[in-house]
């Protein structure tokens, strides 16, 4: 039995869906979009470019982290890292999975699966090389499936 927090594993963005509910993870996205009445924000991140037709999208919820939050945070564009929970992906009625993703107004964006997540810590990626991130990502994934 363990006594600390669950340990976090780092992955891409792209990986959410792999991952079951609770599991604590830490992820690069970019900001698409944040929804202040619900405390929704909004990431993505198109990689690998397999994913591009598949996307993905991180509805994270951020009400936790609201006191903490800078204004650029939150801004379409800003590269963020996320530290958070696994709620599991978006449902449609009737309990399938979503295959596509509210957008405000109701419009229905590119076809993709929402997973969502509830933040504990998130923080500005600053100057960041995002293909160096995703080098080194896909680097440690190989290492993981050799150490197996």
């Amino acid at each position: 039995m363990s006594n600390g927090p669950i340990p976090t594993r780092l992955i891409l963005l792209s990986d959410l869906p792999s991952h079951s509910h609770g599991e604590k993870v830490r992820f690069l996205g970019c900001v698409s979009r944040y929804d202040p009445k619900t405390g929704t924000l909004c990431l993505e991140h198109a990689y690998p470019a397999s994913t591009a037709k598949a996307r993905v999208m991180a509805a994270v919820d951020v009400n936790l982290l609201l006191e903490t939050l800078k204004c650029t945070d939150t801004q379409a564009g800003e590269w963020v890292n996320v530290m958070g929970y696994v709620q599991g992906p978006e449902l449609e009625k009737g309990g399938k999975k979503s295959k596509g993703v509210g957008r405000q107004g109701g419009k229905e964006a590119d076809e993709g699966t929402v997973v969502k997540l509830q933040a504990v810590m998130l923080w500005s990626a600053g100057g960041l090389k995002v293909w160096e991130y995703e080098k080194s990502l896909e680097r440690r994934k190989e290492v993981e499936v050799v150490a197996k």
